[in-house]
């Protein structure tokens, strides 16, 4: 990958400024050039975008990305385990410096926090069993008493689950991998998921398909989080993200994970 120079320069030269001429606070980007690390905060359990292979290494959209991001600030990337439910009490604690985790943008957490500009967008879909593929085709079809929805807790999941269904009850699980294998057990019905997980499961594992894969729900942008008071690193992650989607690394990076499957389409854009 080619990054400008300038992206290297711009961080140098932000780090090299006196004492007087910059915030009383400590610069972020200052210190993560200093330490030579950046800590991310990422889930492990999301698929596509961070999650571990067969053994036990992280892998994924997200980790792809960041290793260009590494490159471009010229430091190593810490990753560091944690949840959507806890997320933004630890990015405030200091516990990473970023959290980046195939994370929709919303007003909630913008109250707390801010994006950076968005790098991908999806939708929630239902994962289901593939033998019940022909039982369940619509929401209505899954929204009944004595079906079980998984979904993990703390995030847009959670909360789709919660909003969406009436009769059906949504159970929570600590983590995506878990929710999944009880779908896969047969002790819940559907698992919510984003629309990218729920295609790339289902290519992975012929056991599960995503139901109505075209019909996507509430897509949102994907972006990374970052503390309202860390502007310059945020500055630096904007021109990082326009760099690799001009030079199609992002492409790149897409492809492989998703393949031919396209961006979810807004309520307002055809549907292919």
């Amino acid at each position: 990958m080619k990054i400008l120079t300038a992206l290297l320069a711009l961080a140098c030269t932000l780090a090299a400024m006196p004492a007087g001429a910059q915030s009383a606070t400590p610069d972020r980007l200052e210190g993560v050039l200093k330490n030579g690390t950046l800590r991310v905060g990422t889930t492990m359990d999301t698929p596509v975008f961070s999650m571990r292979n067969a053994s036990g290494q992280l892998e994924g959209f997200d980790m792809d990305a960041l290793e260009t991001l590494g490159k471009a600030l010229g430091v190593n990337i810490e990753y560091v385990k944690m949840t959507f439910g806890t997320m933004l009490p630890d990015l405030l604690a200091d516990k990473f410096d970023i959290a980046m985790s195939g994370m929709g943008r919303t007003f909630d957490r913008a109250r707390v926090a801010t994006f950076s500009r968005p790098y991908m967008r999806y939708g929630k879909l239902m994962i289901i069993r593939s033998a019940d593929k022909g039982k369940y085709k619509t929401l209505d079809d899954l929204d009944k008493p004595g079906i079980k929805i998984a979904h993990n807790i703390g995030g847009l999941n959670e909360r789709f689950a919660k909003t969406r269904f009436k009769r059906a009850t949504p159970t929570g699980f600590p983590s995506n991998s878990l929710a999944f294998a009880d779908l896969i057990a047969g002790k819940v019905d559907a698992q919510v998921a984003d629309s990218t997980s729920a295609v790339y499961l289902a290519r992975k594992d012929a056991r599960v398909v995503a139901m109505s894969p075209k019909n996507v729900f509430d897509p949102v942008y994907v972006a990374v989080l970052v503390r309202r008071e860390d502007q310059t690193l945020l500055n630096f992650i904007n021109i990082w993200l326009d760099q690799i989607e001009m030079e199609g690394d992002l492409a790149k990076i897409r492809t492989k994970w998703l393949g031919d499957y396209a961006q979810v389409a807004w309520p307002t854009e055809p549907r292919n």
